[in-house]
């Protein structure tokens, strides 16, 4: 199979359908585990399960037990699809584990192996147990702009762990969610009933095809995470700080990984912040962040107010589909709850004013960095 043929087509069921008791039976068999708690976590195309296990029961499959639970995480049918993916996935977790990045641990199954192909629902998903990451996510905690610079720094610091990591498995890899496949939105806007949205979905359709896909060929390349959001994000309290004084721990799921632009990676992380502070000031913060230990070239800043439109675009139009085809998925709503429109329609109309231009991000990551 192409990596050309494991991209999402309207119509296609790819999530998985299992009820709590299976999930168990699931853990038993595959890991040895006796479930105590079962408790579904939030995920778009995955189902992931949080597990705490019976302490009572010796279980010689696990000798070091993890204090914090599990995840039992069930991939979709079309990323399972793709072993060389899973594998790469389970390895850049014990990549980043190795160089003091906290992020989840897969664990061998019965079989000795850190995944297994599983049939549910008559379709075929891997499986993986992961050791359960301790701490909030930083959709649940106060911002602030030193939580946000730190953001960035934080970012720039995977980024370049992550530039020592390769794998077969990300080279050609290719999904709905990657950039890339803004244009291929077209076939799904048809979800956007509103014509005013509408149009701004294909006026930025249209500006990525002609500001950036030109220009790919000129980005810094490399291995990036892919969707750095503020459900990805782990925080825990200063040592000694205040109840508001946030630091960022570690971060979660990498089912977005792939060979791709690391202008790509800023940009969507960018979004995603400005999303839940709904000011697009707030991208010039993570930017300043980032670019004290990672170089943005000139031309790579003058692509960011087309990525992040496109990054908005495409979440709130597979938002809007994914929403179509499954009412119960409320995952991808959280942007266009988070007044993700109304983003859009300020960095795309906002005019300069005279407290300076709320998209120039790279004044505002100067400012901010002058300041500080």
């Amino acid at each position: 199979m192409s990596a050309r043929d494991n991209v999402l087509e309207p119509g296609t069921v790819i999530r998985p359908i299992i009820d709590q008791e299976a999930v168990k039976l699931l853990a038993e068999r595959l890991y040895g585990l006796t479930v105590l708690e079962l408790t579904e976590l939030s995920g778009y195309d995955d189902k992931n399960f949080k597990i705490i296990e019976d302490p009572n029961m010796k279980n010689p499959l696990i000798p070091k037990h993890c204090e914090y639970g599990y995840v039992l995480k069930i991939m979709n049918s079309m990323d399972s699809q793709n072993r060389e993916v899973v594998e790469a996935q389970n390895e850049i977790m014990n990549f980043l584990n190795a160089r003091s990045i906290v992020c989840p641990k897969p664990i061998r199954n019965v079989y000795g192996h850190l995944y297994s192909v599983e049939t549910i629902g008559g379709k075929k998903h891997a499986v993986r147990l992961l050791e359960y990451v301790p701490g909030e996510i930083l959709c649940d905690v106060p911002k602030s702009e030193a939580l946000f610079y730190q953001i960035g720094e934080f970012l720039a610091n995977l980024d370049s762990k992550l530039q020592n990591f390769n794998h077969s498995g990300l080279v050609n890899r290719e999904h709905m969610w990657m950039l890339t496949k803004v244009p291929e939105l077209e076939k799904f806007k048809y979800a956007i009933k509103d014509a005013d949205k509408l149009d701004l979905v294909e006026e930025v359709i249209e500006e990525f095809k002609y500001a950036v896909v030109p220009r790919l060929d000129e980005l810094e390349k490399g291995v990036i995470h892919g969707d750095f959001n503020e459900m990805n994000i782990v925080v825990g309290l200063k040592p000694g700080g205040s109840q508001t004084d946030y630091r960022i721990t570690g971060i979660l799921d990498f089912g977005d990984i792939q060979h791709s632009y690391y202008v790509f990676e800023i940009a969507i992380a960018m979004t995603y912040m400005m999303l839940i502070s709904g000011d697009p000031r707030t991208g010039g913060i993570v930017l300043a962040g980032y670019t004290v230990t990672r170089r943005l070239p000139d031309d790579e800043y003058r692509l960011l107010k087309t990525l992040v439109s496109s990054r908005l675009v495409q979440s709130l139009v597979l938002g809007a589909y994914t929403t179509e085809q499954d009412p119960s998925n409320t995952y991808l709503l959280s942007t266009e709850k988070a007044n993700g429109w109304e983003l859009l329609r300020k960095i795309r109309k906002t005019k300069p004013n005279p407290e300076g231009d709320p998209t120039d991000w790279k004044t505002i990551a100067n400012e901010y960095l002058t300041r500080s």
